[in-house]
């Protein structure tokens, strides 16, 4: 016969188990306005981003997170744009308290807004042109690896990921390496990549450098048949500083493509082997002076990016200057809430080259929840 007290136990440990799990629902979404000057260049309105967030806790240690994204509004056959993605799809599994194990469909960690991309979380109505076109966010792969903190220096955190590789027929003068991306669909892993951060966060300022290398032949044997063939190595820096109501960030980065002369032979384009930029970004909330209690939000901003997607080009290849950009943003964000925000701004498009220059307003709205 089994004692009270332990056929208590027994009856309530599965009800105590089940208590351990729950499910969180969440998303984030934005809609832009955008006027581009110019000849037949109409005001247009998008619902840009649609994204639902599910994650479940199945006890202390193990965790399910994940984020479904429609671009666009719509996906509809025949039509250009509009997506329906996995954006992210992961287990975490706490080993330790200063170390986990994360395996699925993750982000690299890489720069500021690759990781962290929620409206409300940065200035602008879109995400910077830098984060499009030199850090394709969003950027996303499949892999496992470990994240936490080391014990030793308060604050210092790391990830470090190895994950499918990148596909070298994708790459182009014009967006770098954002096409060679396989984002979690069939994804060959004949080239594994490692990637990685490490990040210093003390009170009002965050530092972090991140790395990204691997081969990208994927088997083609004109661009070589080892793990690291025709390797891309990237390398960046960011930082975060906030005091008072001023706010400051940048971001830089470099990616080296060693053998872009095979690749552009192999393929017919114009990739460059060097790949380079950032951008700074100086924000005050106007609030803080006149309303110092208040919970709301009023930054006032300036960003300007300087990227070139060929920094550098194999000999024989004719260098583009319009791939040499600078855009200068000027705008205002205001948040009623920490999770919702309305944005306006105004862009100037430059090149070295000065074709296809062109200012852009823009207007939108975010949540995230």
């Amino acid at each position: 016969m089994v004692p009270r007290r332990l056929s208590l136990i027994v009856v309530c440990l599965p009800a105590f188990l089940a208590a351990q799990e729950r499910t969180t629902v969440g998303g984030y979404g934005e809609i832009h306005y955008t006027n581009r000057t110019g000849p037949n260049s109409p005001g247009q309105v998008n619902l840009r981003r649609f994204v639902l967030y599910l994650a479940h806790t199945f006890d202390d240690r193990l965790a399910f997170r994940s984020e479904l994204e429609v671009e666009d509004a719509k996906l509809e056959s025949g039509e250009p744009g509009g997506e329906v993605a996995l954006e992210q799809a992961y287990l975490d599994y706490r080993l330790a308290e200063r170390l986990t194990l994360r395996s699925g469909l993750v982000l690299p960690p890489i720069g500021i807004i690759n990781e962290t991309h929620e409206p409300p979380t940065f200035n602008g109505v879109d995400r910077p042109a830098f984060d499009r076109d030199v850090i394709p966010t969003t950027w996303r792969e499949i892999g496992v690896g470990v994240l936490g903190s080391v014990p030793a220096i308060a604050g210092l955190g790391y990830r470090l990921y190895l994950v499918n590789g990148l596909k070298a027929e994708g790459f182009s003068a014009e967006q770098g390496i954002r096409e060679g991306r396989q984002e979690g669909k069939e994804a060959s892993f004949a080239n594994p990549s490692l990637t990685g951060r490490l990040e210093w966060a003390q009170p009002g300022l965050k530092v972090g450098g991140s790395f990204w290398y691997g081969g990208t032949a994927n088997q083609d044997s004109v661009l070589g048949n080892g793990t690291f063939a025709a390797p891309i190595t990237l390398v960046s820096a960011d930082a975060r500083y906030e005091v008072g109501g001023i706010m400051l960030r940048g971001v830089v980065a470099s990616i080296s493509v060693s053998d872009a002369q095979a690749i552009d032979a192999r393929y017919g384009g114009t990739v460059g082997s060097r790949i380079a930029g950032g951008y700074v970004e100086a924000a005050y909330n106007l609030l803080r002076p006149l309303a110092p209690a208040s919970s709301q939000r009023l930054h006032a901003f300036v960003r300007h990016e300087r990227y070139d997607t060929q920094a550098s080009v194999p000999i024989g290849i004719a260098k583009h200057d319009s791939l040499a950009r600078r855009i200068t943003t000027i705008g205002l964000s205001y948040k009623p809430t920490y999770n919702t925000v309305f944005k306006g701004d105004y862009q100037v498009l430059r090149n070295k080259a000065r074709v296809g220059e062109a200012e852009v307003l823009s207007l939108g709205l975010g949540y995230q929840f």
